[in-house]
Parts: C-alpha cells; sequence; structure tokens
C-alpha cells in the first residue's frame, strides 16, 4: 500500500473514487491510520493527519502518510 495522498487528477478519476466509495470499496481514515502503524491511533493523531490532508488539497500539494504521522508523533512526544 501506498502512502501517499493526493486529490483527484480529474473528474473521472474523481467519479470513479465516488463509486468506490458508494460499493462500500473505501477505508475510514483510521482504519489506514491503524493498518499503517499496527495500532490503533488516538483521535487526536487522527484529526491531525485528517487536518492536514484538508491543508493539502487546498494547497493542492501531494503528502506522505507515512512522513506525516511520525512528524506529528514526534511533536505529541515532546508535549508529553
Amino acid at each position: 500500500m501506498t502512502s501517499n495522498v493526493r486529490s483527484p487528477r480529474d473528474d473521472e478519476e474523481e467519479l470513479k473514487a465516488h463509486i468506490a466509495i458508494l460499493r462500500g470499496q473505501s477505508k475510514s481514515l483510521k482504519e489506514v491510520l491503524t493498518e499503517m502503524m499496527d495500532d490503533e491511533p488516538s483521535d487526536d493523531l487522527v484529526q491531525a493527519v485528517e487536518n492536514r490532508i484538508l491543508l493539502a488539497q487546498e494547497q493542492e500539494e501531494a503528502i506522505d502518510l507515512e512522513n506525516i504521522i511520525e512528524s506529528i508523533q514526534k511533536m505529541q512526544s515532546c508535549w508529553v
């Protein structure tokens, strides 16, 4: 599984994504993060990752989820 996240390239790709969601072929962000981390993430981590994904969409950039998770976990460990 790739850890890159980006917006759909065009209307056709967006339509295919919506169809996959309607068919139940999608996963929640929490499920994806759980698979990547081999542990269930906290709600705060899920929210932080979701916010970063939304920011990337606004800026029309792709992101690497693994890097985002590592970065957020490092910040969280500094706060504890």
